[in-house]
């Protein structure tokens, strides 16, 4: 049975690094569970959190919430909104005013504010507003976040987002002690925009893909990360064939010798790019042995006589491969592979 491995070490070593990177105490450190873990299983990885002492995770919606909410003391859903009888630990994002206006009463809440990515949140024009209708409606404001889209790249826009929520961050600091409300927690910084910086005056950082072992920006931290995750698939079917022998639909694979060729239980039904014969040059396992086209839905072909074959143990390669991010390799990755801590 295809497995995908997540190597409870690596994941602890990835922490532990960031948290001295980051020159904070780990309970500053909250991880973005969104999108099943970022593809590796969000039970799973809700284990090896808790386990490590973390208190506070991100996900994508109340969905996600349920299945972890007897894990951890703050749980924030992203997007969507929350059924009344959601558990008083899980906390809903407001991006905007509208969301506020319809928003049950007696709520806890985490305001989203665009400070320049203009994807989503409440404009910094709008917070009067934002707080007279929580206090209305006797909202209960848990926190006041951004996401600085910049962080790959530094520079003077990743500066920018930062002023910008810092000015936030003050004014409803003075609303706080004028109006009488409680003060929320402030956090702008995921993965790479905070390992930019070498103190965190936030109450939370959220790490994402750093915790996981990857980093799109070019930081040194970079290499020191270990990918949790490997994926393993078991043979199916082995045949002995001629070199330019013809394999699977429409006859696209081609054998480049004559060789043992296997067929391994996953396919482009269980999330992996379809690899066919348009794309340019090798793709390869983790121990190098050639994949050939086409993809099927739910097997591949590899130039190997093993029983069991990782495809990889970072994504990295994939990601390269197929012209795009390790992020995109990984969340398409079907819930049904089996998921196994070591």
């Amino acid at each position: 049975m295809a497995e995908l491995l997540l190597n409870s070490n690596h994941f602890k070593h990835n922490l532990d690094i960031i948290t001295r990177a980051l020159n904070t105490q780990k309970e500053k450190i909250a991880l973005v569970l969104k999108d099943n873990a970022y593809g590796h299983g969000i039970k799973e990885i809700a284990t090896l959190a808790k386990n490590y002492g973390i208190t506070n995770v991100f996900v994508k919606n109340e969905a996600e919430a349920l299945q972890i909410c007897n894990d951890f003391e703050h749980i924030t859903a992203f997007y969507g909104s929350l059924s009344p009888s959601s558990p008083s630990n899980i906390y809903q994002t407001i991006h905007s005013l509208n969301n506020l206006k319809t928003i049950d009463s007696n709520r806890k809440i985490e305001l989203k504010f665009n400070t320049g990515m203009n994807r989503n949140g409440i404009e910094c024009d709008e917070i009067d507003e934002a707080i007279k209708i929580i206090l209305e409606k006797n909202l209960k404001l848990i926190g006041v976040f951004s996401h600085n889209g910049f962080g790959d790249d530094g520079g003077e826009n990743m500066h920018t987002q930062y002023k910008k929520f810092k000015e936030i961050k003050e004014h409803i600091t003075h609303l706080s002690k004028t109006l009488g409300f409680a003060l929320p927690r402030f956090h702008l910084w995921s993965s790479s925009g905070a390992l930019r910086n070498s103190y965190i005056e936030d109450d939370l950082v959220r790490i994402g893909i750093a915790s996981y072992g990857y980093l799109c920006a070019d930081l040194p931290i970079k290499n020191e990360l270990k990918p949790i995750a490997s994926l393993w698939a078991d043979q199916i079917s082995q045949r002995n064939l001629k070199a330019h022998t013809h394999i699977g639909y429409s006859g696209a694979g081609n054998l480049p010798h004559d060789g043992v060729l296997s067929t391994y239980d996953l396919g482009y039904g269980d999330g992996l790019f379809a690899l066919n014969e348009r794309h340019q040059g090798k793709l390869t396992t983790a121990s190098g042995e050639i994949i050939l086209p086409r993809m099927s839905m739910d097997c591949f072909f590899a130039l190997s006589h093993k029983e069991r074959i990782c495809l990889f143990d970072d994504a990295t390669q994939w990601a390269e491969f197929f012209q795009t991010i390790p992020y995109d390799i990984l969340v398409k990755l079907s819930p049904n592979i089996k998921r196994t801590i070591i």
